[in-house]
């Protein structure tokens, strides 16, 4: 149990670091100077630089803060906006009806990459289109999750007992409910997040950037691909980059998953 505690600790402090470490970088990051393009590593450009003369670390930095910034935003909205509307559709507030299970079975059918592709065609690519996107999408499997797991809740001895108690049912909920089934909250977020920075880099890869002049590891990757041969750690690191973020997520949601168990 200390493990996985001091686990996801780590993998809170790393994420934290990941995303403010664009406080620390060395240069401008959008700084072209065509003179000094292809730099190997110096006191000034400690990774080097890119076929534009612009600072690779400081690149990759500020594209730690795009790309988690969409995240932790986007995560904090999923967790209000989920939790709410998860509970408000739970048994306990609306009862039982086929019609919106299956309404909410139908929405949540749909893949993330449709919302996203949809908003993208309706509104051009840029962080707002993306944070919408993905909020929208990952917010009703959430709140699909916090439905299920408060419905299953309602019926254990724990709610009788609350209910025959006279417990209100806001009570039941929030109080009673919500801290039993936090940590599945948090696992399906981690996961979701670590989900969520494949998708942002795989769009920007392809062509659908956050905007001119947003600074991702998707984009980083998309223009080194074509000096692989000539200079391949301009591809490495974002990819590097990608990875680390990503694992990162993965194994702190599989260890406050690991906390539910009995080992």
């Amino acid at each position: 149990m200390n493990k996985k505690y001091t686990t996801i600790g780590i993998s809170i402090i790393l994420i934290i670091l990941m995303f403010m470490s664009f406080l620390f970088a060395p240069n401008d990051p959008k700084e072209a100077d065509l003179m000094n393009r292809f730099q190997s590593s110096s006191d000034k450009y400690l990774l080097g630089t890119d076929h534009l003369g612009r600072c690779v670390l400081s690149r990759l930095l500020y594209g730690g803060k795009t790309t988690l910034g969409i995240i932790l935003f986007g995560g904090l909205i999923i967790f209000i906006v989920g939790t709410l509307l998860g509970m408000i559709f739970s048994k306990s507030i609306i009862g039982t009806y086929s019609i919106v299970d299956g309404a909410i079975n139908a929405i949540t059918s749909i893949p993330p990459i449709a919302y996203l592709i949809v908003f993208i065609g309706a509104w051009g690519n840029g962080i707002r289109t993306m944070i919408l996107a993905m909020t929208v999408s990952y917010s009703l499997r959430y709140m699909k999750l916090v439905k299920t797991k408060t419905d299953l809740e309602l019926k254990k001895a724990y709610v009788l007992c609350a209910r025959s108690s006279g417990a209100s049912k806001f009570r039941i909920l929030f109080i009673h409910v919500l801290p039993n089934i936090f940590n599945d909250m948090i696992e399906f977020i981690s996961l979701s997040s670590a989900d969520m920075i494949l998708t942002i880099t795989g769009f920007s890869f392809i062509g659908l950037n956050l905007g001119d002049n947003v600074v991702d590891w998707g984009t980083m990757i998309l223009e080194a691909r074509n000096y692989g041969l000539v200079n391949p750690k301009l591809i490495i690191y974002p990819i590097l980059a990608v990875i680390i973020s990503s694992l990162t997520f993965n194994i702190m949601g599989s260890s406050v998953g690991g906390l539910n168990s009995n080992d």
